[in-house]
């Protein structure tokens, strides 16, 4: 297992992608979320066009939404910043939701 999970959503918008972070999976957070967005744009995830250091600083990230001192889970949070003109909300369940730029 890769530590990360993704999926084309339908629920709300034909172009919503939705992500899943495992937080017991070998990757970090910031590797799920470059992972989906490479997904989302086409591109290799190892592309150097693709970086999240613009929007948010990836050990930052993985910090913000780690377990607590004893253990529990951080599930009440949400993070949303935007990357290449996608809007990428990150919640401390584990979800990713990433939503392209809006047409015009």
């Amino acid at each position: 297992m890769n530590g990360y999970a993704s999926s084309l959503s339908q629920s709300r918008s034909p172009s919503l992608y939705r992500a899943t972070h495992d937080p017991n999976g070998s990757a970090t957070l910031s590797t799920t979320v470059v992972h989906a967005l490479a997904d989302c744009l086409g591109v290799d995830a190892t592309d150097s066009r693709l970086s999240l250091y613009d929007a948010v600083d990836p050990d930052a990230l993985n910090q913000l939404f780690r377990p607590r001192h004893d253990g529990t889970s951080r599930t009440g949070g949400v993070l949303t910043v935007v990357v290449e003109g996608h809007h990428v909300t990150i919640r401390g369940t584990g979800e990713i939701l990433i939503e392209p730029p809006a047409r015009r």
